[in-house]
């Protein structure tokens, strides 16, 4: 006899979907906060546990509050690429912790396949931090500024 599941068919449903897309992109951590709370999804059992897979899998999500911090956000890659924060080596960096930017305004560059695509803030915002060096690989949704929204 099947155990309740503590979600409804439509939540296991967007489980499911969430789940196959992170096998897909290779992500195995999965670290979010909703409206409703923070989540933390883990594909898989944690090789830093030594309880039964069945029981990591079954821990893998965990609604937990939302915290209380003022609000903050991320820019992050958009595709596939080597990520710079400045034109060049030589030249100074487009942003720096601190400073405002404006929607549209470049914060870096990403270059995939000898093609290099200037990123652009999404919005106005300040650069609370940078998450990433400088020349790193990413992939898309990596987290590249810890930003705080600013009103218009």
């Amino acid at each position: 006899m099947k155990s309740p599941s503590p979600f409804s068919a439509m939540d296991m449903e967007q489980l499911s979907a969430l789940m196959s897309c992170m096998q897909q992109l290779g992500v195995r951590l999965l670290d979010y906060t909703a409206p409703d709370g923070r989540h933390v999804v883990l594909r898989g059992p944690d090789p830093t546990r030594a309880e039964h897979p069945a029981l990591a899998e079954s821990a893998a999500i965990s609604p937990q509050p939302a915290p209380a911090a003022p609000p903050s956000s991320q820019l992050v890659a958009s595709m596939h690429g080597v990520f710079y924060m400045a034109p060049s080596p030589t030249e100074e960096p487009y942003v720096r912790p601190g400073d405002v930017v404006e929607e549209g305004q470049a914060i870096g560059i990403l270059e995939a396949m000898k093609t290099l695509t200037r990123l652009e803030a999404d919005y106005r915002c300040r650069i609370l931090s940078v998450l990433v060096k400088d020349a790193t690989a990413v992939e898309p949704g990596t987290p590249l500024f810890s930003v705080e929204k600013l009103d218009d």
